[in-house]
């Protein structure tokens, strides 16, 4: 098994922690419907600020840019929820990337 096989798999299973523990608990603060439309708007505000913020080292900005969007959109997320869904979303982007480049 090489270093690529073994961070796919670590890749998946944090996943599947983060979407198994995650949303259950998100869907519990806020309800269904409201976590289903945050999570769009938090995957595509973090796709946009990949796309915006491509250096290294720019972790803040993307994160300002995501949280200023949110905003912008009316959702009132508590930072730590932000963090973990900003996480899932990355984390889901850079699966694609993977597949991709296979």
């Amino acid at each position: 098994m090489n270093a690529s096989n073994i961070f796919y798999v670590v890749l998946s299973v944090v996943s599947v922690l983060i979407t198994g523990v995650l949303v259950p608990l998100l869907k519990q603060k806020y309800g269904k419907e409201k976590i289903v439309n945050v999570m769009e708007a938090v995957d595509i505000a973090v796709k946009a600020a990949e796309q915006i913020y491509k250096g290294t080292g720019q972790g803040d900005l993307k994160k300002q840019y995501v949280l200023m969007r949110l905003n912008e959109q009316g959702f009132k997320v508590t930072e730590k929820d932000l963090d973990d869904m900003r996480r899932a979303s990355v984390l889901e982007l850079n699966r694609w990337k993977e597949e991709i480049n296979k």
